[in-house]
């Protein structure tokens, strides 16, 4: 059985990084042509490589399996958009707080919900859950999860089967299974997933070794969220502006990240982008976004941190009620955002003019 949790190779992590930042950025999954072509760019063969990744359970076209995404073996369509799974985020720290950590706040909140649902009698009706039984349990999931969360569920072993729908008020339902019950220790994301391949396996017919994962498989440790070394390039770039103050902050920003302390990260954050702009020879952000020429990628990011300035609004100006706050560590925008921008203002900051010969 392949190990879901064994380290990938640079190219197999490039892939999964391709996909997943367009993930973070718009909601969906890019078209499998998106990924082909920017693989190529990098002379990487993506379909050669999406082929290469872990997968447990059955080795052929039929048969359950499980792997880091939803597609192996067979070739796939331009106009495909081959997802990753709850077992890619050990690969990639980012899409935890975005993808894994609240699936697993949902699964055991379904746990709970089939394991306490009444039983009829007299027919055979099986407990179903809606969106809105979510978001009533969970209010805190990150913005636009439970959009997101029927493609998520309907690719996991845990969540998967059984029959689902939306009623006229456009409000989405699925039926809660039995099996279910068999994840109400996965309470970690390793434990997700041995415990998915432990099951697949199984069920493919496979001999199952002990343990299902090797032990101890330690997760990847995240890094920090402004990148050190992109800190030291601020550093020492010989500028005539001083980048006293935006040393201090990004360093602050770091050091309250690894804390999570969400609330000095927002506010820390905020001022980083009011600071900035006169790198870029422009006075608000919103002329960072809009008058600066940025890549495509980068300057999606740019757009998304203009955006983030409403949810730093929330933290600096919302006074007390009588009404709880929902700020935590998941509504910071992806580190992948913030490095762009700091790479940005590396770039942009004047240099120190050469002293002119006698």
């Amino acid at each position: 059985m392949n190990n879901l949790a064994a380290e990938l190779s640079k190219e197999q992590t490039t892939l999964l990084t391709t996909m997943a930042q367009q993930y973070l950025m718009e909601g969906t999954w890019p078209v499998w042509y998106f990924t082909v072509a920017t693989l190529d760019r990098h002379d990487l063969d993506a379909e050669e490589l999406i082929r290469s990744l872990p997968r447990v359970g059955s080795t052929g076209h039929v048969g359950p399996s499980y792997g880091l995404t939803s597609h192996f073996g067979f070739h796939i369509a331009d106009d495909d958009r081959p997802a990753l799974t709850i077992a890619a985020c050990l690969h990639l720290p980012e899409l935890r707080p975005y993808m894994s950590d609240p699936f697993l706040r949902v699964l055991h909140t379904l746990i709970v919900m089939q394991r306490s649902a009444p039983v009829s009698t007299q027919e055979a009706a099986k407990p179903r859950f809606t969106n809105a039984d979510i978001e009533r349990e969970l209010p805190e999931l990150p913005k636009g999860f439970t959009r997101r969360l029927p493609g998520i569920l309907a690719l996991e072993p845990s969540t998967s089967g059984g029959s689902s729908g939306t009623t006229a008020e456009g409000t989405w339902w699925r039926e809660l299974h039995r099996e279910i019950r068999r994840y109400r220790e996965a309470k970690i994301l390793m434990d997700y997933v041995r415990t998915t391949a432990r099951l697949i396996t199984a069920q493919a017919g496979a001999t199952l070794p002990t343990p299902a994962l090797p032990e101890p498989v330690p997760l990847p440790t995240p890094g920090p969220y402004v990148d050190e070394a992109l800190i030291t390039d601020l550093e020492d770039k010989d500028t005539v502006f001083r980048v006293d103050k935006l040393l201090a902050l990004v360093r602050e920003l770091n050091a309250n990240h690894a804390d999570q302390h969400p609330y000095a990260c927002q506010m820390l954050l905020r001022a980083i982008l009011d600071h900035v702009p006169p790198a870029f020879g422009q006075s608000t952000f919103q002329g960072v976004f809009a008058n600066v020429s940025w890549g495509r990628t980068d300057k999606a990011y740019v757009k998304k941190l203009a955006d983030f300035r409403n949810g730093a609004d929330d933290v600096l100006h919302r006074q007390i009620s009588a009404h709880p706050s929902r700020i935590d560590m998941h509504d910071l925008p992806p580190r992948t955002f913030v490095n762009a921008l700091l790479q940005g203002v590396l770039v942009h900051l004047a240099a120190v003019p050469e002293p002119q010969g006698s």
